[in-house]
């Protein structure tokens, strides 16, 4: 029995062979692949699903898994590419693939249209519904993006995200209906019931309506959530009925840029006239951030402390300075901030980044560390920070120690696995360090941190 057993074992080998000679090199090397893929190695597993592409190039699963590691690592040319190539060879996901290029790249016309293809075929993906609804809101679309948001409820009457996105959306134009259904939601998202008003007086008598009383409040909610495309409709809806307002067109310019459109204009008319608010130098100087145009943003934010000498002013104003490289105005920006809110933990997590990040008077840093820790022990950035400032110091040991400690409090978080990373290398554990550098990347394929970890994944291995 056990003779007869490999004899048929042989004999659909052989046969295996003879219909794919390359069939068993190559499933072996899509194995591999996969099992890095799993640990989070995008480098390693684009090299063995090459591997593999070159013994099956007919595979349409080979291009599928070539397609999504181009894309993980942000090289978006040859992801499409290969997205494309598996789309022709029969791949079903790819159309998904080449969704998600398009919001990548900000083409807003073909991602909407590619998302709601998708979600339509495939309702049970819960994530394309999203994606088609946000698609619709960074073009204005308020119809279709309510209309991708009811159809996912149609299909996924239990999903809270997919009823709370809903509700943000209603907010503006029904605010009545929007309210009643977030309230209906568990904590926290049944809290954004209370910024939409009641309903009206017994009668339905209300001096104005009721959307139009609470609409430039939950624009100005949504924009602090950072729910751009909400935002955006919110806000445009509202400067739409008060073009009077220059601080809403500054705001709706603002989460255009954040959406990667162009707010210039909106942000232009909200300058005009003799007595410009401190509010729009401050949307500006936030729009110009995000473009890297530090020094006209250290403008506008001048311009606004000038007018108002709040703290949040001044805190920007040492932002700008920080990624303009100017380190010392940075820090005299930040402390002024500081003296006026000493409370404030997002000013202590500027001054850790401006010391630690830049290596510079690191005992100011471990100051700065401390305070995160005290005053806001739920945040990551002490953790990670106060491991950094052992790193600097070489005590490994303790670097290590809160590195990981700050991982498990926020594992997608890409400097932490940097961060742990250069200090593995420097412990000599080459192989965690390799590992947790390729996580980085496939973290932040476009990113600094992404590009730091390729750099020192090369010098790793020139070793």
């Amino acid at each position: 029995m056990r003779q007869g057993g490999w004899i048929s074992g042989l004999i659909v080998l052989a046969v295996l062979l003879t219909l794919d000679p390359l069939g068993i090199p190559a499933v072996r090397w899509i194995r591999e692949g996969d099992a890095l893929w799993a640990d989070g190695r995008g480098l390693s597993a684009q090299r063995a699903y090459q591997a593999a592409l070159a013994l099956r190039p007919m595979d349409p699963a080979v291009w599928h898994r070539v397609a999504r590691a181009h894309a993980a690592l942000g090289e978006l040319e040859e992801a499409e590419a290969a997205w494309r190539r598996a789309m022709e060879r029969g791949d079903p996901w790819a159309l998904r693939g080449l969704a998600a290029i398009a919001t990548q790249r900000g083409e807003w016309e073909q991602a909407r249209a590619r998302w709601r293809d998708w979600a339509l075929r495939s309702p049970s993906d819960r994530e394309a519904f999203r994606r088609w609804a946000e698609a619709a809101m960074a073009l204005g679309d308020e119809q279709d993006a309510r209309r991708a948001w009811e159809t996912g409820v149609s299909y996924h009457p239990d999903d809270l995200q997919i009823r709370f996105r809903l509700g943000l959306l209603r907010g503006a134009q029904d605010p009545e209906a929007a309210r009643a259904l977030l309230a209906s939601l568990p904590s926290p998202w049944k809290e954004w019931s209370d910024l939409l008003p009641a309903p009206c007086a017994p009668h339905g008598l209300c001096g104005e309506s009721a959307s139009d009383q609470t609409l430039r409040r939950w624009g100005f909610a949504l924009l602090g959530a950072w729910y751009w495309g909400e935002a955006r409709l919110a806000l445009a809806r509202w400067v739409e009925r008060h073009p009077e307002d220059p601080v809403a067109m500054a705001a709706l310019g603002y989460a255009l840029g954040r959406l990667g459109l162009d707010g210039t204009a909106w942000l232009r008319r909200a300058s005009e006239g003799p007595a410009i608010p401190p509010e729009v130098h401050y949307f500006w100087g936030l729009y110009l951030l995000e473009r890297g145009r530090y020094q006209e943003a250290r403008g506008r934010f001048a311009a606004a402390y000038q007018l108002d000498p709040n703290p949040l002013y001044a805190l920007e104003r040492g932002r700008a300075a920080m990624l303009d490289g100017d380190l010392l105005t940075a820090e005299r920006w930040l402390r002024q901030a500081l003296e006026a809110d000493r409370g404030n933990v997002e000013i202590w997590i500027t001054l850790a980044t401006l010391y630690l990040g830049h290596q510079v008077w690191i005992g100011k840093g471990i100051e700065a560390a401390q305070e995160i820790l005290q005053r806001a022990p739920h945040r990551v950035e002490g953790y990670e920070w106060m491991g950094w400032a052992h790193y600097l110091r070489g005590e490994w040991a303790e670097a290590e120690r809160l590195l990981r400690q700050a991982l498990q409090v926020d594992p997608d978080r890409p400097s932490i696995r940097y961060r742990l990373g250069m200090v593995l290398a420097a412990k000599g554990q080459r192989e965690e360090a390799r590992r947790l550098l390729e996580q980085t990347i496939l973290l932040d394929p476009r990113g600094g941190f992404g590009r730091q970890a390729l750099r020192m994944l090369t010098r790793l291995q020139g070793r």
